[in-house]
């Protein structure tokens, strides 16, 4: 690691990182916002300055966050709540599943007047069969819907939802580069290939994940990024710069602010892991 690259990263590891509501409005209104596709996001920055979410960060239902350059100039800023991701239960499933081991009992013990009866039994195997299901998934189903129908009848209301995992996840919120900070960035010296945002996310970003979770149970971070394409230049950053994903495997519950928006998540370990990779590619630079 060259002597410029470890003065850099010494000065970035002492930057401050401030809660919003300890800053003075002003400062943080004269942010100009990231830019995309050649851009001013202003709706980011816009967002994150609004009155009611001071007023969020102030009450404590969201947590806001600026790192600070030593000239007081914000550099990115963010935003963490409480969440959940998981798992849908899938009744429609579990209903054929429930009916397969009910129709293997029967048939196991010839509880069946007819041979019609027999077919259907047969049938109702068939389709568990083709939708994939082991025997050991079938009977996991089976005293799922049970303890389903239980529920049921303990609490039946529509104002809570059934799943079948839950897991303790963070919400990544309104994270963005103040584009007026990259001045002194450039005044650091670093090598162009060293991004500010990119940088700053997997040394301060994530070490303040880390702080939480010495206090907080979780298991992902997740965030809706604000593109309208699927594959847009907003989602591309996250999954490839960032190591975020999105498949079947995990649902979020998605508000109206956050429609339009792309959802991903990613492993907290996994985040924690990728920190350590992207320190050790910071200390190769200048290396011969």
């Amino acid at each position: 690691m060259s002597i410029l690259i470890e003065k850099a990263l010494a000065l970035i590891d002492d930057l401050e990182i401030r809660r919003a509501r300890e800053i003075d409005e002003s400062v943080l209104r004269s942010m100009t916002g990231p830019i995309i596709d050649g851009q001013e996001q202003k709706h980011i920055k816009d967002c994150f300055t609004s009155k009611i979410r001071l007023e969020d960060d102030k009450k404590g239902h969201l947590s806001s966050f600026v790192v600070m350059s030593p000239t007081n100039i914000p550099l990115i800023f963010f935003s963490l709540r409480c969440g959940e991701l998981f798992q849908v239960a899938q009744p429609e499933k579990m209903h054929i599943g429930y009916e397969a081991i009910k129709a293997y009992y029967r048939l196991e013990r010839k509880q069946y007047s007819s041979e019609e009866e027999r077919s259907q039994l047969i049938e109702a195997m068939k389709r568990a069969m083709e939708k994939g299901m082991t025997p050991d998934e079938m009977k996991y189903l089976y005293d799922k819907k049970n303890s389903w129908n239980k529920d049921e009848e303990l609490e039946h209301t529509e104002a809570v939802t059934k799943v079948r995992n839950s897991f303790p996840a963070v919400e990544l919120k309104l994270f963005g580069t103040n584009e007026a900070g990259k001045e002194y960035w450039k005044s650091l010296g670093l090598p162009k290939e060293i991004k500010m945002g990119e940088t700053l996310f997997w040394l301060k970003v994530v070490d303040t994940l880390e702080q939480m979770h010495k206090y907080v149970g979780c298991q992902y971070v997740y965030l809706f990024a604000a593109d309208k394409e699927a594959d847009g230049q907003l989602v591309q950053y996250y999954r490839v710069r960032l190591g975020f994903k999105s498949d079947a495997s995990l649902s979020a519950n998605k508000p109206e602010f956050d429609w339009q928006c792309q959802f991903l998540f990613q492993g907290i370990e996994d985040l924690f892991n990728r920190r350590m990779l992207f320190k050790n590619l910071l200390k190769g630079y200048g290396d011969e």
